[in-house]
């Protein structure tokens, strides 16, 4: 066979137990279980941080977020590239970024031959800009007006649509050549999760407005959420994971059209999960090192695999571009901190224990590291270094018991973990501050309806 093709699509805030083969019932995700069924499911995939620039450094570049100068800033020129290694090696590498954080801006377009910051270009109606705007476009009554004009006032998309994804990713590949690596990156399943093109009643509209005020209070302002409200944001969560699962489920089939899927590994994963009130918030706070976070899909589709795998043991999406060199036959550059999952599946034995998992949320006054293995989770903090909590994953899946003081001997060893991290990142430390990119305005705004500044 000649070298494989890789295609890597990666869904936002898309939590493993929302898909149908990791359980949810009813299914809204066929064509992800049908990958699922003929591919490799992990079962224990483990994302590195808590929001999209704390995972992404560990998902693409396989170093730690803390390191090369952490992750708020452009990424760091010394972190290594598995990219451009893929690039150097004869892979034409593309690239469909529709999230602000994971821009040019940021130095996500490195190694790619071809990368496009995909925006949205909408702008909110001029009535939001006023005072008291907003609460008229929360009204049914305004849209009934306003469509009578023709005016639909829906709120401005913050993303770009699975939908015009897809056909960019389609049209990239009837010219391409291979091999090729390609990496997609799906929004719909994050807050606001709205499908606007779908929004034409006037009450529909309103809602959605409503829906946009009432969790910025929830997540920024501590208000509560009723057991009625949280059911309409799952639901709409579910409709925006079965929409963007019909684009991936169209994305295969155009794959296949173009003679490109017997020789093409598909990959599913996620950058984080989401949160729906567990611990009191709704979304990705970045504080929330828990599994309804940390924990996400990881299916590996291979054209030559026979049958399919589930394994069962924990995995780090720290390893995920090792495993793509791998299969790819690259060699990796230097400085990469995963290792290749290969072995997992080809092997009758793979070491004795499944490697540790490191989770972290970086910022200037804090940073939290989640040490996980296959049977305990260990959380420390900067803030509160003698406050550290320790979760036994067995008999306390939801994380609520704090036994730490259960584990003496334990908890030291995972400290030990803790301040090893710590050293290992400080030995990549630049000399000067890497400082956050200025943003325009429009950028601020999507960022803030996405739920990232207040």
């Amino acid at each position: 066979m000649n070298k494989p093709n890789v295609i890597l699509l990666t869904i936002d805030a898309l939590r493993a137990d929302m898909l149908g083969c990791y359980g949810h019932i009813p299914s809204v995700t066929p064509n992800l279980d049908q990958l699922s069924a003929a591919g490799i499911r992990f079962q224990q995939a483990i994302t590195g941080g808590s929001w999209t620039q704390a995972a992404f450094p560990v998902l693409l570049t396989s170093t730690y977020a803390s390191m090369h100068g952490g992750c708020l800033g452009p990424l760091s020129l010394e972190r290594p590239s598995p990219i451009a290694a893929l690039a150097e090696n004869g892979y034409t590498t593309g690239g469909f970024s529709t999230s602000p954080l994971l821009s040019r801006m940021y130095g996500y377009h490195r190694g790619f031959h071809h990368f496009v910051d995909l925006v949205p270009g909408e702008s909110d109606p001029l009535l939001r800009r006023f005072k008291g705007g907003e609460r008229l476009l929360r009204s049914p009554a305004t849209h009934y007006l306003t469509g009578m004009l023709g005016v639909h006032m829906r709120p401005a998309r913050v993303y770009v649509s699975a939908e015009e994804l897809t056909d960019m990713l389609c049209a990239w590949l009837e010219n391409v050549e291979g091999p090729f690596f390609a990496w997609a990156h799906y929004m719909d399943v994050h807050w606001p999760y709205h499908l606007e093109e779908r929004l034409i009643q006037p009450r529909e509209i309103a809602q959605t407005w409503r829906d946009l005020t009432h969790l910025y209070r929830v997540n920024w302002k501590g208000a509560s959420i009723t057991s009625a409200q949280r059911e309409h944001y799952i639901r709409l969560y579910e409709q925006a994971l079965q929409y963007t699962d019909d684009q991936i489920g169209r994305f295969i089939k155009t794959l296949d059209k173009l003679g490109h899927l017997a020789n093409t590994i598909v990959i599913i994963t996620s950058d984080h999960g989401e949160e729906f009130m567990e611990r009191g918030r709704w979304g990705h706070l970045e504080i929330n090192l828990y599994d309804e976070i940390l924990k996400v899909p990881l299916i590996i589709n291979l054209p030559d695999l026979l049958g399919s795998r589930v394994i069962q043991r924990q995995v780090r999406l720290l390893d995920l571009m090792p495993t793509i060199l791998d299969l790819c036959t690259c060699l990796p550059p230097e400085g990469l901190q995963g290792t290749s999952l290969v072995p997992l599946w080809t092997q009758d034995s793979f070491g004795n224990e499944a490697e540790i998992s490191i989770s972290e949320r970086l910022r200037n006054d804090s940073h939290i590291v989640a040490v996980r293995t296959e049977a305990f989770k260990y959380i420390w903090d900067s803030r509160h270094p003698h406050q550290a909590k320790l979760h036994d994953l067995q008999f306390d899946p939801g994380e609520r018991y704090n036994v730490s003081l259960r584990y003496p001997e334990l908890s030291r060893k995972f400290q030990d973990c803790v301040a090893t991290h710590i050293s290992l990142v400080s030995q990549t430390s630049p000399k000067h501050q890497v400082l956050e990119p200025i943003m325009e305005d429009e950028i601020l705004r999507r960022l803030r309806d996405l739920g990232y500044v207040e």
